[in-house]
Formats: C-alpha cells, structure tokens, sequence
C-alpha cells in the first residue's frame, strides 16, 4: 500500500471536474499498489556498468567512447532523481521499507536526503508556483529583482547538481521551527548519514589517488544530469502564471515508441499536470491516468516532446517567473497577461500534498 506524507495545505483532491464515471476510475488507480519490477535494480547495474566503461574509455583516449558513457550515465541519473521522487510520494515500492532505503541511498549520493525532499516537495505540491512555494524560489516572489532571478536561474542551470540540494537543505534548515517535530530526528540523521557517508568516500578516494576516476565516472556526470533537472524543473512550470495545477504547468505527451520508452525510463515524469493534480496515483499508471482526465478536464499547455516544451520556457529565461501572484502586480507586463490568457481553465482545486 502507498504511504501518505503530510503538509499543510488549504485546498482538497476533488475530481469534480470529471464525470461520475471518470471519478470512479481515478479513485480505482488511486487505489492501485505500486507495479513490483525489477527495473530499479536493472539500472543500478547499468548505472555502475557504464560508471566503469566511463572509466577505461577515458584512460584508453577512447574519447567519443567516454562522451557517450557521460550521457548514459547521465540520463540513468536523472532517473535515480526520478526514483527519489518516487520515493518522497512512498510510490517507489509497496513495501515501505524498501521505498524508504532506495529513497534514503539516492538522496544520500544526490546530496539531497530523502526527508529534505520529501519535506520541500510537499510544499511544492501545495503551494505550486505561489510565493511559499520553495522549489522555486526566488522566481514567485514579485519583490525579487529581475537581475536576482536571472542569476540564480543560470546559476541553477549550471551547477544545479550541487546549489539545488544546497537550497533544499537552506530552505529547511530556514523553516525548521514549521517542521512537525516526530520529523526532525529523522531529518538531522540523515543529514549526518550524507555527510558521514560523503566525508569516508572522499577520505578513500584522497588516500587511494582515484581523483580522476570520480571525476570521470562521477562529477561529470552529475553535472550534466543536474542540467537535465533543471531544465525538466523549469520546462514543467517556469513562466507559467495560470490559476490552478493545470494552468500552471507544462505536459508533455509522446506518442511514439521511442518516447514512450524514454518516459517509461524515467518514471513518466513528463505527465507532470496530471501526477500534480492526483498526487496519489502510481507513477506506471500516469499515461493511463492522463487519458481519463485530459479527456474531460480543461486542457493544459499540452506538448507532443521535450524539446518543444523547452522551446517554449526559454525565453522566460530572460526574466525568470512564475505563478499568478505577478499577474496583481501594477506594472505586469502584456506578455505575461497574454499568456495567462491563453493558458488559464477555470479553476482547479489543489489536491493536499503528496497525498
């Protein structure tokens, strides 16, 4: 069974904007156990495969050979941040120990332990993209000056594998006296567990002389897959100014077979409107879940693949914003009004989070 994490929020998981019919079909995949697979262990191995090909291509001047291990080390790394995802939803597996050890092992490697996400990204759930939203902060705070936000969007662009899971920790740490207090120990154990873990790692690696093995197999990689994230983070709601989960989001359907296995990869992370607006529903029954309530619910910015939803958040690159609270402001611009316009449903009820 699916474990719930709580966070405060004002707003309930309605469906009433679907039919009876399509209500109840919601609720049964609400209800559905998290698929067992062996998947997550398959690409563990892939990971510490292609970590080690990294290795001997770069040490044989085999440098395509090492450019291309980099990316598939990337994009398996990218979906362990998908896994840790999971795992703050209690989604990754229906035994909830399991799910709390893959959670915890991924968070401890990402540098972001699983109860700092879990924490944060409850907000986000309910909060989305509104000013106590801190996934996204500096963006949906109308006060912040453009040239603030511009930089700490590129600077998230570029070192996002190591400033998010910094302002993960910061935005927690900053919050602490709101952390309910049966939470707290399990917080402060992890983050010792991290730095513990980190601390002996690296103690190994000086000692050894394996500094360019980690930084082959490791840090490049990480690099890039932290590009990765940013980017899908910004492309699922970065100058989006709607009200509502649907009007705030971008939702990217592919269609054909090579799509549809990259989803499946990376645990259908791109049906993001849809997993926000029914947080509970397991990740492998997300395409199914879209069909039914894309059918009847107004429809968001709906994209058939990445690229083209990238293509339409870059420019906002140039003046990082989010949310509707910039739609109040008295010096809004018309390109913002335009595109509230043209994204915004009517209104939407934000499920509670993580539910």
């Amino acid at each position: 069974m699916q474990h719930e994490t709580s966070a405060s929020s004002s707003s309930s998981n309605t469906t009433n904007a679907l039919t009876p019919s399509s209500q109840e079909a919601i609720r049964e995949l609400q209800a559905m156990p998290v698929r067992p697979t062996i998947a997550h262990a398959v690409a563990t191995l892939l990971h510490v495969a292609a970590m080690a090909a990294a290795v001997v291509a770069w040490q044989a001047g085999w440098w395509l050979v090492t450019v291309g291990a980099w990316c598939a080390i990337a994009w398996l790394d990218h979906a362990a941040l998908t896994r840790l995802h999971e795992a703050a939803h209690g989604g990754l597996s229906r035994r909830r120990w399991l799910n709390e050890a893959q959670g915890i092992a991924i968070g401890t490697v990402s540098l972001t332990p699983l109860s700092v996400y879990r924490y944060v990204h409850a907000r986000h759930h309910a909060h989305l993209g509104r000013e106590r939203d801190p996934e996204f902060w500096p963006y949906n705070l109308p006060w912040t000056p453009r040239w603030v936000r511009i930089v700490y969007a590129w600077s998230e662009l570029v070192g996002g594998w190591l400033l998010t899971p910094v302002l993960y920790s910061v935005r927690t740490a900053a919050s602490w006296r709101l952390v309910p207090r049966h939470q707290r120990a399990r917080l402060v154990a992890e983050w010792l567990l991290l730095i513990g873990a980190w601390s002996a790692v690296l103690a190994i690696i000086g000692i050894r002389g394996w500094w360019e093995p980690f930084v082959v197999a490791h840090l490049v990689p990480a690099w890039l897959a932290g590009i990765m994230q940013t980017i899908r983070k910004f492309t699922e709601h970065l100058g989006m100014f709607g009200d509502g989960i649907f009007a705030m989001t971008r939702h990217v359907i592919y269609r054909g077979p090579v799509g549809r296995a990259a989803s499946t990869s990376q645990l259908h992370v791109e049906h993001h409107a849809v997993h926000h607006r029914y947080a509970r529903i397991p990740y492998g029954y997300l395409p199914e879940a879209t069909s039914i309530a894309l059918d009847e619910t107004p429809a968001p910015r709906i994209f058939r693949n990445h690229v083209e939803a990238t293509l339409d958040m870059v420019p906002h690159l140039l003046d990082p914003r989010l949310g509707p609270q910039w739609l109040r402001q008295p010096n809004g611009d018309a390109s913002v009004h335009a595109n509230a316009g043209r994204v915004t449903p009517r209104r939407q009820s934000d499920p509670p989070a993580l539910r």
